[in-house]
């Protein structure tokens, strides 16, 4: 792909990541693990977003303290809420990945 179109490209999803975490952020602790449980909305969205960019389901695993209860046709849901810090250690890991995967490299950021 002409580089130019990887620019353009890890933009947008450079955007959309960076959207992703400064939503994060800013959800307010009575939400995050509330009723409307955001931190299980920002988990789906990396896990997906990380799902995607392997590729293939077989041979996936996303990086510890993660599984695969994702994939779980009856919709079970991880046995905890994870933390905003757990939450944006991974943000970080699919950043990179997609960086990788679009330009061919990781600058070292985020």
């Amino acid at each position: 792909m002409d580089t130019t179109w990887n620019a353009i490209l890890w933009g947008q999803f450079g955007a959309a990541i960076d959207m992703l975490e400064n939503a994060m952020i800013a959800c307010p602790d009575e939400l995050w693990a509330g009723p409307s449980s955001f931190w299980h909305v920002a988990y789906h969205s990396l896990f997906f977003l990380d799902l995607q960019l392997s590729g293939s389901v077989e041979g996936f695993a996303p990086p510890a303290p993660f599984d695969l209860s994702e994939l779980d046709p009856d919709g079970r849901l991880p046995d905890r809420p994870y933390t905003k810090d757990e939450l944006g250690n991974y943000l970080k890991h699919c950043r990179r990945k997609c960086r990788e995967t679009i330009c061919g490299y990781d600058r070292g950021e985020g």
